[in-house]
Parts: C-alpha cells; structure tokens; sequence
C-alpha cells in the first residue's frame, strides 16, 4: 500500500516580536535582532497510506493545526521534509468563499471552480448533493437566509462528494447534529474503501477510537506517539487529563414524539407518547455510566397481528448499531416501561422506535416507525475515575474465586 503522505523530522518556528519597532530593525543591517524563536513543531515524523484514516490529538498549542496548514501549502517548513502523494481537500475553513448572495446550488458551482474541480463531474453529484444536505426548497435560496447548521449541511455535503486522493479535516466533523454527523460517517467510510487517506485533528476521543486506523500525538508541539490508536488515546487522556463535557441536556417534559412524522406501513397499531425518566422518576435524556433510564411507551394495537413487538433501536454518533431492545406487546395493556442499564461508553446515542410484526423467524413485517427522535447523553468522569470497562460496550459479568 502506496503512502500519500510522507512526513520527516518537520519542523516549523515562527520569529516572536516584543514590538513592532523590533519588527522594524529586524530588516536592518548590523542591528541586533529582537526577537524569540516560537517552535511549534519539533521533529515530527509519520506516514499515511492510501485508504488510511489518520488521527492527530494533543491539547491546545501542541501544533495540530500548524502542522496541517504546512501539508496544505499555507505555511511553510522552517527545516525536515514532506511528500504529498495525490490531490488534498481541505476543511480547515469550512465553507470559505461561499457568496451570501448565490444559492446553495451556485456556492456549489462556484467553490468547485476555485478548487479546480472538473464542473461536469460536480454537476453529475449534483443531485447527491442536495440529498444529502438535506436542506429541500433553501438549496436554491440566497445562503445569507441559511442558519449556521444548514451552511454547515451544505459545505460537509460539497467536501464529501469530491473525488481527491487526501481530505485534511480540522474538527469539522464536530459541527451539525449528531444525525448529520452520523451520515458524514457512514460516507466517510465508503471514501476509505474507494482508496481516499483521511488525516483527521479532533479533541472527541470516542471519534477517534471509531474512526481512526492510527494516531498521532502531540504535546507541546512534540511527538509522543504515532501508532496505535488505543495506546495513543490512553497516553492523551493521561498527559491532559482530560474528561466527557456534561453539557445539560435540556429535555422538554412531555411526549418526546410530538411534532413528529412517523413511517407508518400498515394502520394496525399506533405509538402515543413517548417520555423517558431517570431512577429517581425525573423526566431526563442524560444519565451516569452504569444508570438506567425508564422508556415508557403509550401504544394501542388495532388489529390482530401474529407477534406484535416493540424495538427500541439505540446508534452511537458514529451510525453504529448498539443495540436493537424488543420485547412482545400485551394487547390488553397500553403502557410499556422498558428499562435500560446504559453500560455504554461516555458519548451520545440517538434512538428509533418502531412496532413490528414477526410473521415467522425470518420475516418481519414493520407497522410503525419513529427514526432519530432524540439523543441519550451517558456521562463519566474520565478525569478522576477508573472506567468500569474498555470499548463500546460493558458487559454484565460476575467473577468467581475458588
């Protein structure tokens, strides 16, 4: 497997000024220069291989970003060497040089063309494009009427339907709702198996961990590491110490279904209600490791079918199926509490629920869906805590001395 970018012993420092008077007798003969030397990458070296996802970790000021901007050609080296193999896509600036005034669908035309993209081929994704940005009759509006969200949409949507050897993303990924960001996954990982490297620089260790074939880390604009993906993360979370942020969770205290359009295939049965309470009986999508949450269902079955059956359907950020919870309906009850142990890794879950019929062991037939309704928020402390287990999952296991 051929390397698309090779890095070795780079280096990059930048002359600090204590004025602008220094800057100025800087350029003069025989004066004494009054400056600092700044390193900000010392030494680093690393490869990535065509179809490689690459990482890059380490806390603010380590050199992350700098180290992109010299692989994108807006920084040069101070001394060392790097070979690009192949055409690189950034997203360093998500979306610059869009034009407030065009459409969406012009801004697309017209990024193209700066990128020196082949038109006809941009106008053959076109209509992959607005698919995926979702963003229906404001595609073709002025994007000055966009949110932030949806200008987002629109340049993941452009950046991900290019066809380069090399995608350099800073933190891009982190932007839009866990529901855009999981479509953003899944085409990244269809990219990967095209043959497209992906260098990557995130703060979102669970990101990393599922993405990432390798990762390099940094500290204080050196290199700690590079390899593994598990060992680099166990040493940047040892190094910063740090922890999931427990941002609230502002859950509106009603039916978390309303206002929602589900699939509906046959009128047999119908889903109410949906509200989801913590141990203590409070209405809440956040909850600790290790904790459970009460998903209480309000149901009706209209007809008679074979084995009605309720699923809940939980997805990690990265469109990873979890788990898919089922249990059989009682059609002389209307009120279905599914209790849940989120022995989960520290992230956010978005969850589906759906009414089946299971006319056998090999044919289901669906009745009603609810897709994407909200996200579960699971929290540990990573800081101060030793985590009860390692990977997605932990399991409900019991040890035994004898």
């Amino acid at each position: 497997m051929n390397n698309v970018i090779t890095v070795k012993n780079l280096t990059k420092s930048f002359k600090l000024y204590h004025s602008n008077k220094d800057r100025l007798l800087n350029i003069i003969p025989f004066i004494n220069k009054r400056f600092d030397m700044h390193i900000s990458l010392d030494n680093i070296s690393f490869e990535i291989k065509r179809g490689e996802f690459v990482s890059i970790i380490g806390k603010n000021g380590s050199g992350k970003s700098t180290l992109l901007k010299i692989l994108c050609g807006v920084l040069q080296k101070t001394s060392g060497e790097y070979i690009v193999n192949g055409y690189i896509v950034s997203l360093l600036e998500l979306g610059t040089g869009f034009n407030p005034e065009l459409s969406g669908r012009d801004n697309i035309i017209a990024s193209s063309k700066t990128m020196n993209f082949d038109i006809n081929y941009i106008n053959s994704k076109m209509n992959e494009i607005e698919a995926f940005a979702d963003l229906e009759e404001y595609f073709d509006m002025p994007i000055k009427t966009y949110s932030s969200g949806m200008y987002v949409r629109l340049a993941m949507s452009l950046f991900l339907h290019l066809n380069p050897d090399i995608f350099i993303i800073d933190e891009a990924l982190s932007v839009g709702d866990i529901f855009f960001q999981q479509k953003c996954f899944a085409k990244i990982e269809q990219m990967k198996k095209n043959g497209v490297a992906f260098l990557f620089v995130s703060h979102d260790i669970n990101t990393v961990l599922n993405m990432s074939d390798r990762v390099l880390l940094l500290d204080h604009s050196k290199q700690i590491y590079f390899g593994d993906k598990h060992e680099a993360s166990r040493l940047y979370l040892q190094h910063n110490k740090l922890s999931i942020n427990s941002e609230t969770n502002n859950l509106k205290k009603d039916n978390l279904l309303e206002n929602l359009n589900p699939d509906v295939y046959e009128d047999k049965a119908s889903i109410y209600s949906l509200r989801v309470f913590n141990q203590d009986g409070i209405e809440t999508l956040d909850i600790d490791l290790g904790k459970s949450l009460v998903f209480q269902i309000d149901y009706k079955i209209h007809e008679q079918l074979i084995d009605p059956t309720i699923s809940l359907v939980l997805k990690n950020r990265h469109n990873i199926l979890i788990t898919a919870i089922t249990y059989t309906l009682d059609y002389n009850k209307f009120l279905a509490n599914i209790t849940v142990p989120f022995n989960l890794e520290g992230g956010e879950y978005s969850f589906d629920l759906n009414i089946i019929d299971r006319k056998s062991n090999s044919e289901i037939m669906p009745i009603i869906e609810y897709k994407n309704i909200n996200i579960v928020k699971v929290f540990f402390d990573y800081q101060n805590s030793i985590p009860p287990f390692i990977g997605m999952v932990g399991l409900n296991t019991k040890i035994k001395f004898e």
